[in-house]
């Protein structure tokens, strides 16, 4: 609390009924302005010194010649706001109330007034004052003792509300901050969503036909070798476009019970291989870590870009320590983690010896193309990714560093209840064979329909074609007898989904093969009946062998 500065106050009341105690006290307490008969301009005019002399104080004083008269003036100053700090009240004053009367009246007015009583002689004995004043007095003394420990508890009581509600504030601006820097994340997902969206549909047609011009037999070495560069191109930015995807959370998800253990032994000689010789690399596993619910190659993903960005913070060499352990967490979030919460989970951490981060730096590094790298050796999006692929898989990241000692990065993913599966030997697949069954393709874009349809029909499909859900059910009614597949986007102009598509043609033919292609799954709910096995999905952009494979193996299924 702070302190107030209080306004002196030198107002007196003398209470006697002489006035030469008036007088007496006038000459003391106001002395008339005597500067130049002091002894003081004396020495000046003779030493020819001058000597500062302090001004004298002066005191307001008022004065009353009887008890009652006194009361009466320190009620007028109580009520004008101008209190009187001292009293002088003489014993014996006849015909009124004699001192130890007037003092008591006077306390009843005005508590906090400070009395002197003055006498040559007095008509009360001092066990008669003190048994009048002194029970007063005392009193007086430990009510403002009580006045003074309440304070200092009021101190305490406001200093610690003071400190709560600086906590609180703190607090509140910190979840602001977070809110903000959500919203933040938020807008860059939806941008990155529909970029990569409409990028996907311009890479199905640039690979699609890339693909198709690679498998011509006549085509001369030079013209390969230049399609083989647009194919590359193509595909380096599919993978960006996938990045985006991953990082705004549209990317389709193929979920399965694993074990974090297996992803990071399967890629241990990879990695090792990836950060170089100058990089010692150690992996620690928990021996009985449980599985969780997640995309395999997505946690592939996220490790890669993970080790990538602690190789690139060592260019000197140092150490890597990939690490996995089983957590159980039962404390309600901390300020710094709003998305952490209570339950089983698996860590994944990863640590390194680079030169760290300043703090400023760590608020930016999930931030879509932020980096510190130079121009051409980044593009921002490798910890976007990971930010995207732990959102997708519900968990959360905890992030330390300081410049010049490394950092530490650790991923929350819930445990899942369900073993992970046997693992098996990878299967080669096969060509896949010729088809002559009817497909109903229902796709937006004009460039990427007439390539699927060339795809589909150089391998002896009948394709029927529509360019949205409205044309589609036409063409349904005039050949629905005659379409075996349905494959068609899941997201389309006219306000008619792919899914509702399909639900209208299954409620007529049950029996109907569905595949949904999208560049990203719009609806939240759009994907998950596809991962139970009652229709399949390609992931845009895909190459014209795995939208083959993936025909034949609906149409067979």
């Amino acid at each position: 609390m702070s302190e107030t500065t209080c306004r002196k106050n030198r107002r007196i009341l003398v209470i006697d009924d002489n006035r030469a105690i008036h007088d007496d006290f006038r000459k003391i307490l106001c002395p008339p302005d005597s500067a130049g008969n002091s002894l003081e301009c004396f020495e000046t005019v003779l030493f020819g010194k001058a000597t500062a002399v302090p001004a004298p104080i002066r005191f307001d004083l008022d004065f009353a010649f009887q008890g009652q008269e006194g009361l009466e003036r320190v009620r007028q100053a109580l009520a004008a706001g101008r209190p009187y700090a001292t009293a002088f009240i003489d014993v014996r004053m006849p015909p009124g109330w004699d001192g130890i009367e007037t003092v008591a009246k006077i306390w009843e007015a005005d508590p906090d007034l400070q009395v002197v009583i003055c006498s040559a002689y007095s008509d009360y004995s001092w066990h008669e004052m003190l048994a009048t004043v002194g029970q007063a007095l005392t009193e007086k003394w430990r009510l403002l003792q009580e006045s003074k420990n309440k304070l200092n508890d009021l101190e305490k009581i406001v200093g610690a509300r003071t400190a709560e509600l600086q906590a609180e504030i703190a607090g509140r601006k910190q979840l602001e901050a977070q809110f903000r820097q959500s919203q933040k994340m938020e807008a860059f997902g939806q941008l990155a969503g529909g970029v990569a969206h409409d990028f996907n549909n311009l890479l199905a047609v640039i690979l699609g036909f890339a693909n198709l011009l690679r498998d011509t037999e006549e085509l001369g070495a030079e013209a390969r070798e230049q399609i083989e560069q647009v194919h590359l191109a193509g595909e380096r930015a599919a993978n960006l476009t996938k990045q985006l995807l991953t990082f705004s959370r549209k990317r389709d998800m193929q979920i399965s019970s694993l074990n974090l253990n297996n992803v990071i032994g399967d890629m241990a000689k990879m990695l090792a291989r990836l950060i170089g010789e100058d990089i010692k690399l150690e992996c620690k596993f928990s021996p009985k870590l449980p599985c969780v619910q997640a995309d395999t190659s997505m946690m592939e993903q996220l490790l890669m870009n993970l080790v990538v960005n602690a190789r690139d913070a060592m260019p000197k060499g140092g150490q890597l320590l990939i690490s996995t352990d089983a957590v159980v967490i039962e404390s309600s979030p901390t300020p710094g983690q709003p998305e952490a919460r209570a339950g089983d989970f698996v860590c994944l951490s990863v640590r390194d010896t680079g030169c760290g981060m300043t703090p400023e730096v760590r608020a930016r590094i999930f931030e879509p193309f932020f980096t510190t790298k130079g121009v051409g050796k980044g593009t921002g999006l490798g910890l976007a990714t990971v930010f995207g692929i732990v959102k997708q898989h519900l968990g959360w990241i905890e992030v330390a560093s300081e410049v010049g000692l490394g950092a530490s990065f650790k991923i929350f993913i819930p445990v899942s209840s369900q073993p992970a599966p046997e693992r098996q030997a990878k299967v080669i697949e096969s060509k896949a064979r010729e088809g002559t069954e009817t497909v109903l393709l229902v796709e937006d874009e004009e460039a990427v329909r007439g390539l699927l349809k060339i795809i589909l029909q150089r391998h002896g499909y009948r394709v029927l074609e529509a360019a949205s859900g409205s044309a589609a059910l036409l063409v349904w009614k005039e050949h629905g007898t005659e379409i075996d597949l349905l494959l068609t986007d899941m997201i389309m102009p006219d306000g008619l989904t792919g899914r509702e598509l399909a639900r209208r043609l299954m409620a007529e033919e049950p029996g109907l093969k569905v595949i949904y292609s999208s560049g990203y799954d719009d609806d939240p709910e759009g994907t998950a009946f596809i991962s139970r096995g009652t229709a399949a999905f390609l992931q845009k952009p895909y190459t014209p062998k795995k939208l083959i494979q993936t025909v034949r193996q609906c149409l067979d299924g």
